[in-house]
């Protein structure tokens, strides 16, 4: 079990998605692997890096090559992550998709923390990133084209 703090996190994940593509691969020394099969700017990298930043050492398959974090590791795929997650961290909120993702969101609105829709393709699949009290709509909305199977949430106080 870590001690995750919303802002902390919240900061780190800011300032990692605030890089495009390649601003991003060259922070993280991985220039030369832009294209490569597993190598992606997605909420999995995102949220990877923001944990890490906040203490969090990850056993991802992506080993950052430069700047700060250089040496830790990071996941390329929600779906494993977020298995990482319920296993390591603490039991997620799992929430009901039977009345669809409109009531999902209803229900992380005004909420933060970190927000995982699970999807059947494999540990590669799904969507992870930051939910920040305003953008459950939008995440949800995002995470309808993956055909979640599964919502979990990890409030940060």
């Amino acid at each position: 079990m870590f001690n995750l703090n919303y802002v902390n996190f919240a900061n780190a994940y800011r300032r990692y998605a605030s890089l495009d593509k390649d601003s991003l691969f060259n922070t993280l020394g991985w220039a030369d692997k832009v294209g490569s099969s597993g190598y992606a700017h997605n909420g999995a990298v995102l949220t990877s890096l923001a944990l890490l930043s906040s203490g969090v050492p990850l056993s991802g398959a992506l080993r950052i090559e430069a700047g700060p974090l250089a040496g830790a590791k990071a996941f390329n795929g929600a779906n494993r992550l977020a298995d990482w997650l319920s296993v390591r961290h603490e039991t997620p909120e799992t929430l009901p998709l039977d009345k669809g993702l409109a009531e999902v969101a209803y229900q992380l609105f005004g909420r933060r923390g970190i927000v995982a829709f699970i999807q059947g393709s494999g540990p590669q699949g799904g969507l992870i990133g930051l939910l920040d009290g305003r953008n459950a709509g939008a995440l949800c909305c995002a995470a309808e084209i993956k055909h979640p199977l599964e919502v979990r949430f990890w409030q940060l106080p």
